[in-house]
């Protein structure tokens, strides 16, 4: 800026040197400076340049002698005063937009403070920059509270004519109704390029709010040892994503498990995972040298000796135990053990029709909880029922899930406590004649009801229960976060 401040460098002779390479030598003379300011002379060359035109010439070099006064220098004094053939006003133009008058307009504008980006930027009204963040802060927070409730952003049709615009837009309609500073401000009034709506700026608050909650937990978890905590599971999309736990004890000494991140893999070799995985670590500063264990399923490529995912990291740091997850292990042993036992295998198929019958249609939905009320109403009456308040809710049924093994004991227990009414809705079903219901239904529903009359689907029903009602507790002790590590 100094050089730009101090001007075109007007050097001054008490005899300019001739030009020997000619026949009749001449030199440069001192007062064309006044008539052409924008020279710059150059002792060295013995030659004159432009000033404006070196800062900011925009035409290719080379090109028709456009180099001349910004490269090569201009020393051909004889074409000085040459009336219109001047070489000076040559240079110049006649035109306004010629080069040398873009870059000489282009040097008066870098000298005029006023036509900086800086002026016209502190020239934003107060108002302008207080309305923006207003219309931002609503945006934000509409956006970490749906974030916080896990709640979908956009909406099928986010139209202006649309009656649900999706559950983001429709939260800045509602704070907006309750303050009009917000409601002028915000959606329709806002300016067309100032909106902060859109699904970009929606993923880059949402990219702010990740990064500033990772960083609070990487202050958290300081230069403490920690453990490794992967599993990886197929998306909606079919996208196979990784999540990455940190469990380790914060500085008061408690144990604290933290979701780090959620990474998409393209496989789930061993390699790939490891290499995502040391990514993660390494984005996060966190020390390889610092774990002290891993817990992963049981999967070939997690638990192998020497090729797994476990080995890999043991290779770096020998200090990082694997641990196969205790409730994947337990859940493991009593898929084995069900399956060996022929009717315990079965009566978990009798379960799944037992249920499903009955929780697939909503008109059996009703009747069985018609049928709960009926029965409660009766064990009140014989007094073997309290009525305190919160006591005898009306419940339903639960499905059993084939990954979760801990949802069968959630099935076993619901039908033990609604077992009449469910065998009252199959009963129903299977003498229902005429009434719209297919011989299919009623043959599967007349099954069910000679399963529910049987001894050993009764018998195995509540032994499965009062088995399962230790293993869940043992289930639960693996998975609180109080463990020792």
């Amino acid at each position: 800026m100094a050089y730009i401040k101090h001007g075109a460098y007007h050097f001054k002779m008490d005899e300019y040197p001739p030009d020997e390479s000619v026949t009749h030598p001449r030199k440069f003379q001192y007062y064309w400076f006044k008539s052409f300011p924008w020279l710059e002379y150059s002792p060295d060359k013995d030659a004159v340049y432009c000033f404006p035109c070196f800062l900011f010439c925009k035409k290719p070099l080379g090109k028709k002698g456009s180099d001349v006064f910004t490269v090569k220098g201009f020393k051909k004094w004889k074409r000085v005063n040459d009336g219109e053939r001047c070489a000076f006003l040559t240079h110049m133009g006649k035109d306004s937009k010629s080069a040398h008058n873009y870059a000489a307009k282009c040097y008066d504008n870098l000298k005029n403070k006023p036509c900086h980006m800086e002026p016209l930027v502190v020239k934003q009204t107060d108002g302008d920059i207080r309305r923006n963040r207003l219309r931002l802060r609503v945006t934000f927070d509409s956006l970490r509270w749906l974030a916080f409730q896990a709640c979908p952003f956009r909406g099928h049709d986010e139209s202006l004519d649309s009656k649900n615009q999706g559950n983001f837009l429709e939260m800045v309609k509602l704070i907006a109704s309750y303050d009009e500073e917000i409601g002028a401000v915000v959606l329709g009034n806002a300016p067309g390029n100032a909106k902060y709506t859109s699904p970009t700026i929606q993923k880059e608050l949402l990219g702010i709010i990740a990064s500033k909650v990772q960083s609070e937990i990487r202050k958290e978890i300081g230069d403490a040892k920690l453990c490794l905590l992967v599993d990886e599971s197929r998306d909606e999309s079919k996208r196979e994503q990784m999540a990455v736990v940190i469990r380790f004890v914060d500085k008061p000494g408690f144990t604290r498990e933290r979701f780090l991140d959620i990474v998409h893999v393209a496989d789930t070799s061993s390699a790939t995972l490891k290499e995502e995985i040391s990514s993660v670590l390494v984005q996060h500063q966190l020390d390889v040298n610092n774990i002290r264990g891993q817990g992963y399923d049981g999967a070939s490529n997690m638990r192998g000796e020497w090729n797994g995912l476990q080995a890999k990291f043991m290779e770096e740091c020998p200090y990082a135990y694997y641990i196969h997850c205790f409730a994947h292990q337990l859940q493991l042993a009593l898929v084995a053990a069900s399956k060996e036992v022929a009717d315990v295998h079965n009566f978990f198929d009798h379960l799944a029709l037992v249920i499903n019958t009955v929780v697939s249609s909503s008109k059996r939905h009703d009747e069985l909880q018609a049928n709960q009320v009926a029965e409660m109403e009766h064990l009140i009456e014989l007094g073997e029922l309290e009525t305190e308040s919160g006591a005898n809710q009306v419940g339903t049924l639960q499905r059993p899930c084939d990954t979760r093994w801990s949802s069968h004991y959630a099935s076993v227990c619901s039908l033990v406590k609604l077992y009449k009414p469910t065998f009252l809705v199959h009963k129903s079903i299977a003498t229902a004649k005429g009434s719209g219901t297919s011989p299919s239904a009623r043959a599967k529903a007349s099954g069910a009801v000679n399963l529910m009359m049987s001894f050993d689907f009764i018998f195995i029903l509540h032994v499965i229960k009062n088995l399962w009602e230790s293993r869940t507790c043992y289930a639960k002790s693996c998975n609180k976060s109080l463990k020792i590590l």
